[in-house]
């Protein structure tokens, strides 16, 4: 059996329990004669200060050092089943050093500004549907209501959202990092073979993407929508993980490749002509 690139839902829980704590340290009861734009910027100003910002960078640093961690093994797992398992070994201990280094503090800077700023996300969209409720004639019993249920389950969703996006993220920026490092251009994009699997996700599973052509699964699948081109595990609230391929051995051909907009199906000849880090590697 395969290595699993990929976060496990241990760390995604994890993450998401220290979200719910520092959200509620973040969070200020509404006064009864305080506004609501007046309460979203006491918000915005707590989320500010000192013991919030370094709590929001510990939890980050917590998150990616232990993604990293499970990365890293399955890197190692996967590297033991290669025939260049040494000079994949000496490779991974250098990389530090270099991009994946500075892609590691990349993401905790941004997650440490995502964690502080999460209640802030959730009390603005909050404060909208209150506005457009007012503007719509509604009651204030109607609006007392939705700030003590509607509230709470926006912010629940939203954290749950983020911890599930951003390890999935996390761990697909670092196996890409580590995949460029070691001058590895492609990977087999992984589903979580279920039924909540995304139609356009279900589309990949199995095609050879490369990490500097990213596809637009929902383009390739015909249904409309903002995402764009990404690789896998990048999209919001993804379970899809990329399998990186070593060596041209890893791929069954004929084998179905994304390249330009397009899934099409290749021959291993036609393939080595995409795929030059590979070819280095076997030739090493």
């Amino acid at each position: 059996m395969k290595p699993t690139f990929g976060p496990t839902q241990s760390l995604q829980r994890a993450y998401e329990q220290g979200l719910r704590q520092i959200t509620g340290r973040v969070l200020l009861a509404k006064r009864p004669e305080q506004s609501f734009a007046s309460w979203l910027q006491a918000l915005i100003e707590r989320s500010r200060q000192p013991d919030i910002q370094a709590a929001s960078q510990l939890l980050a640093e917590r998150m990616v050092s232990q993604v990293s961690a499970k990365n890293m093994r399955t890197w190692r797992a996967a590297a033991a089943k290669s025939q260049r398992s040494a000079m994949l070994y000496r490779l991974l201990q250098q990389e530090m050093q270099g991009p994946t280094g500075v892609r590691v503090q990349q993401i905790v800077r941004e997650n440490a500004a995502l964690i502080s700023s999460l209640s802030i996300e959730a009390a603005t969209t909050f404060t909208e549907e209150i506005e457009r409720a007012q503007q719509a004639g509604a009651r204030a019993s109607t609006i007392d209501k939705m700030a003590r249920k509607r509230f709470p389950e926006l912010l629940r969703s939203r954290v749950h959202l983020i911890s599930r996006t951003e390890t999935a993220k996390c761990s697909s920026a670092l196996t890409q990092a580590r995949a460029e490092h070691l001058n590895l251009p492609c990977y087999i994009w992984r589903t979580s073979k279920d039924a909540r699997v995304r139609d356009s996700h279900a589309k990949m599973d199995g095609v050879v993407c490369f990490w500097n052509d990213p596809p637009s699964p929902e383009l390739l699948a015909g249904i409309k929508s903002t995402l764009g081109h990404y690789n896998c595990g990048d999209a919001p609230n993804d379970r899809c993980y990329p399998e990186v391929i070593l060596t041209l051995d890893d791929i069954t051909f004929p084998a179905r490749v994304a390249t330009k907009g397009r899934i099409v199906t290749m021959g291993k000849q036609e393939f080595r002509k995409l795929a030059g880090g590979l070819e280095e590697l076997e030739a090493a």
